[in-house]
């Protein structure tokens, strides 16, 4: 299941980054992490996704199918985010600072949009670059 995948790798990638940044910045006199930390969990799950669409239907998507998709994976992402900013703030810093804002009031109705035009471009575009990769790769293998 497409969705199922991108969700796992998604927590995945949002847990494990929130771990490194936690541990990194336990054990050093810096403090290391950013806003970037919501969009690259996306962005690694789009491109994974990319890469099985290829692989699942031997081309790239098309223009409507890679809206689709992005759409479904900006949904996914957005209610993601959403859940993570619930968890211990001590460990998602990053994820919390949605939860800062009263739920369902004004600002964090308009993070939370911004946060979803975010992964929507990053997903439309990330998507469609794993797909490239993979019939790249797969030509490459032809040669």
């Amino acid at each position: 299941m497409i969705w199922l995948r991108y969700a796992l790798v998604f927590i995945g990638m949002a847990v494990g980054g929130a771990l490194l940044v936690h541990v990194v910045n336990a054990n050093t006199d810096t403090q290391i992490g950013s806003a970037a930390q919501l969009m690259v969990p996306g962005m690694i799950a789009a491109v994974i996704e990319g890469k099985y669409y290829y692989r699942t239907h031997g081309e790239r998507p098309g223009a409507n199918e890679s809206l689709r998709l992005a759409a479904l994976f900006t949904v996914l992402a957005t209610a993601l985010n959403v859940a993570l900013a619930y968890l211990p703030g001590a460990l998602m810093v990053q994820f919390g600072k949605l939860a800062i804002a009263p739920f369902l009031g004004q600002q964090f109705v308009i993070l939370l949009g911004i946060y979803a035009l975010g992964y929507l471009v990053f997903n439309w575009f990330f998507l469609r670059l794993g797909a490239q990769n993979a019939e790249r790769l797969a030509r490459e293998d032809r040669l």
